[in-house]
């Protein structure tokens, strides 16, 4: 997977990868459609979003390489789908999305404490177990000794066990450590606070009404609150300042996000409209949740 780089869409998108943006069309838009989506109308879409033609076609190939995309001919007409793979990955993204910043988690006091060993001459496997402890919600509170504060031990063994990492212990303890701010200091808790401050205050720009300007910021914000998926792992209360912004920041993301649903929707039932009117009908939106009491 590589960055978009060339293009005239906003910065933040152009520096999430394109296969991301792909799977957040099909995710936002043709969710649980069972047609395929016309390659023509996510080539638009990628288009919109900053990418060139070719490297939106790229995309699209790669991924069908990578077992993401299945791809199907028709006549003269071509036409993409999420494998069950990448409707896996889209409907557990779907599940963190109406649950991140809405329903706070609770804890039970207790760390998941893994300590594990790569040789240095595996930096490959180094680089990839990191990265997916980081999605699991883990961060290292010393080189070699990751730590969370929800139950994620079993998850974290079986990627482990995946990359062929032998030498693993993972155990469920509670933590004293001399470490200033405690084992949640693992994560830069002031660094993550001002980055939500900063995405909230970026919602507070006019909101565009052109469906194309709807369709882009849209897509800005909804990458933007994935990318705290990696920032914030759902810290406990118990774990954060009294002032934590991330239930507020939520509550201003979906309200904003729903907003401009309706501009967007009509964006994407455009251009799959100038290929198949009928077609059309199915594009629907996502909508997030505002309030968790309704």
């Amino acid at each position: 997977m590589t960055l978009a780089e060339d293009g005239a869409g906003p910065p933040e998108i152009r520096r999430v990868s394109p296969v991301r943006q792909v799977l957040t069309v099909f995710g936002d838009y043709w969710w649980r459609v069972e047609e395929p989506l016309p390659t023509g109308a996510l080539v638009t879409a990628l288009t919109d979003l900053g990418l060139k033609e070719a490297a939106a076609r790229a995309t699209l190939a790669r991924m069908v390489r990578g077992g993401l995309l299945a791809a199907e001919r028709t006549g003269r007409r071509t036409t993409h789908s999420l494998t069950p793979r990448a409707s896996d990955i889209v409907e557990e993204e779907g599940a963190w999305l109406e649950s991140f910043g809405l329903i706070e988690p609770s804890w039970d006091g207790l760390w998941t404490v893994l300590a594990f060993s790569i040789p240095e001459s595996e930096r490959s496997s180094r680089h990839l177990a990191r990265s997916r402890l980081r999605w699991l919600g883990f961060a290292p509170l010393y080189d070699g000794v990751w730590v969370s504060p929800r139950d994620r031990a079993d998850a974290a063994m079986s990627e482990l066990r995946d990359l062929g990492v032998g030498d693993v212990t993972a155990m469920r303890a509670t933590l004293q450590t001399t470490i200033v701010g405690g084992a949640q200091s693992a994560w830069n808790l002031d660094d993550i606070a001002a980055e939500y401050r900063r995405f909230a205050a970026a919602m507070a720009s006019e909101q565009p009404d052109a469906p194309v300007a709807a369709f882009t910021e849209r897509m800005r914000l909804m990458l933007g609150w994935q990318g705290f998926r990696l920032l914030d792992t759902g810290m406990p209360a118990e774990l954060v300042p009294g002032d934590w912004p991330r239930a507020a920041t939520r509550r201003a993301w979906a309200l904003r996000y729903n907003q401009l649903g309706d501009a967007a929707e009509s964006r994407i039932r455009a251009v799959v409209g100038e290929i198949d009117a009928d077609l059309a009908q199915r594009v629907t939106r996502r909508r997030m949740t505002e309030d968790p009491n309704t």
